[in-house]
């Protein structure tokens, strides 16, 4: 199974913020992530403590914990690796997410 991220886009959803789209095995995926109104790691506006916790506090939800371990495309792994990930630029943090999905 490879998945790969093509693209994050603005959601048209009225509550989330962002759309990644997915190739999924050669079919189009879409999955709409982040809260319309949040402050993240990427907005430079964030610390690494608040990186920190905020990968504490989702790790500690068995659900989200297993879904981001298994790197399972889902809005809880894109919120981690994309908008709390080991970087403020988005696009690295895209970058690193698909190496790791390879």
């Amino acid at each position: 199974m490879y998945n790969m991220i093509k693209a994050v886009i603005e959601s048209p959803s009225k509550t989330k913020r962002f759309r990644a789209i997915i190739d999924y095995n050669g079919v189009e995926r879409k999955i709409d992530f982040g809260s319309k109104n949040a402050v993240t790691y990427i907005d430079k506006m964030r610390t690494k403590q608040e990186r920190k916790n905020y990968w504490v506090r989702h790790l500690a939800n068995k659900t989200e914990k297993k879904r981001i371990e298994t790197l399972t495309l889902s809005p809880a792994t894109l919120s981690a690796y994309i908008l709390w990930g080991l970087s403020t630029s988005i696009e690295k943090n895209i970058k690193y997410l698909n190496k790791m999905l390879e």
